[in-house]
């Protein structure tokens, strides 16, 4: 179990190999000969492509000899230049310092390394930061990385089940920078149709004669929902398996992608030790999707609806909305995707509030008063709400995305003003005032 779940995560916690120096410690020539080596070593023996971690190892110790890292002075500075010439090779490439083990322990074990692991992924929630059920009946599920399904499933399903009764389910991937292929699995699996075989992903790497496939999970625990319309959310943060998700559900056409182009790392592996306290990750796999025969390495998912990224969950909503009424007859909850689609809207392009003088008066229980550049609603004994136009004579409620107040006029005048309301009739009120 331990090497399952650390490996599947990439987050396995090392010791460092050769003489320990601090981040700032001075580096000699001998020193940074030593940890450029070992680097090459590690790319070499690693690499999901051995012939290509042949050629980008001799690269570095090629620049190694004609003194391209000569000015590295600290291993700071050294592990900065490894990853910059390293990066473009493979998004994936990252040389830093190795976490510190912890005292009294000289393996890492039992009060570090998976212990320590375990209990910081339990902290994070395991990746999952919110889920809630938006207005027009959409779920809403925001993930900052990817647990392996081991030890994060029982979360998962937690927030599954949460959702299973919404008519559409957002991902949010936006600041998603990776984890375990075992929970992009386990959450894809749940939306796929368990009567077919499925294959999600598949890995390549020379260390493997054939290809290791990912196969959607035959029996689930929990509902399977293979007709609800999905969307995922992505920014140029959205990383690794952050990717992978997004990517399979796109090519499979079975989520619409909403956002911006990810980062673009779609090979998987881990980290290995390094000297002067450092560590290196190499990819010793590369996703390849059965679908596309390819992945997101260095191009990023490219999503089906190109909007920045704080404008995605909008823009989301609104495709749901629309896709939600297609199916809907019943006229009350018509009514409330309207309202949700409408509120979305004022936000995205705010209406002009003019006029608002001709608003002031008493209707009955309901007073409306301007005040500091806005107006508000007040019931009798109630507090005060500001009131946000949506354009003719049409207002929603602060807070309350259930209700609108629509004025009528008698020419210009304004003589009365309804309260419409999502579950209950309309509530007219004269102006008295």
């Amino acid at each position: 179990m331990r090497s399952m779940i650390l490996g599947a995560a990439a987050l396995l916690l090392l010791a460092s190999g050769g003489v320990r120096a601090q981040d700032s410690a001075a580096l000699n020539a001998s020193q940074r000969s030593e940890i450029v080596g070992a680097a090459a070593d590690a790319v070499a023996e690693n690499f999901y492509d051995s012939d290509r971690g042949a050629e980008i190892a001799a690269g570095l110790r090629n620049q190694l000899e004609s003194g391209a890292f000569d000015d590295a002075g600290t291993v700071a500075d050294l592990a900065n230049a490894l990853t910059q010439a390293l990066r473009p090779q493979d998004n994936h490439f990252a040389v830093r310092m190795a976490p510190s083990r912890p005292q009294g322990s000289p393996d890492g074990e039992p009060g570090g390394g998976e212990a320590a692991w375990l209990a910081a992924m339990a902290q994070s929630n395991y990746g999952f930061r919110e889920v809630s059920i938006l207005p027009g009946n959409v779920g809403y599920i925001d993930m900052r990385s990817f647990a392996p399904a081991q030890v994060g499933g029982d979360t998962a399903l937690a927030a599954l089940n949460f959702v299973e009764n919404t008519d559409a389910v957002i991902f949010d991937m936006r600041q998603n920078t990776g984890g375990a292929p075992s929970m992009v699995q386990f959450i894809i699996s749940h939306f796929l149709d368990p009567r077919e075989e499925t294959v999600i992903n598949t890995f390549v790497s020379s260390a493997r004669e054939y290809p290791s496939e990912l196969v959607a999970l035959a029996w689930l625990p929990g509902e399977s929902r293979p007709d609800v319309p999905l969307y995922v959310l992505t920014s140029v943060r959205t990383g690794s398996a952050g990717e992978a998700f997004p990517y399979h559900l796109q090519a499979m056409e079975r989520a619409t992608i909403v956002g911006e182009t990810t980062y673009g790392a779609g090979n998987p592996g881990g980290f290995h030790p390094l000297p002067g306290g450092l560590e290196i990750f190499v990819s010793d796999g590369s996703a390849r999707n059965p679908i596309t025969g390819t992945n997101w390495e260095g191009t990023g998912v490219i999503p089906d609806v190109d909007v920045p990224a704080d404008e995605a969950l909008d823009a989301a909503l609104l495709l749901a909305y629309d896709r939600i009424l297609e199916t809907l007859d019943d006229p009350a909850q018509r009514r409330g995707l309207e309202w949700a689609g409408e509120a979305i809207e004022a936000r995205r392009n705010p209406v002009s509030l003019n006029g608002a003088l001709a608003y002031e008066g008493v209707y009955g229980p309901r007073r409306v008063y301007f005040e500091d550049g806005a107006l508000f609603y007040q019931r009798q004994g109630g507090p005060a709400l500001r009131m946000d136009p949506l354009g003719g004579d049409r207002f929603m409620l602060e807070g309350l995305d259930d209700i609108r107040v629509v004025f009528s006029r008698d020419g210009d005048a304004v003589t009365g003003m309804t309260i419409q309301s999502l579950d209950r009739p309309d509530s007219p009120s004269p102006r008295t005032e």
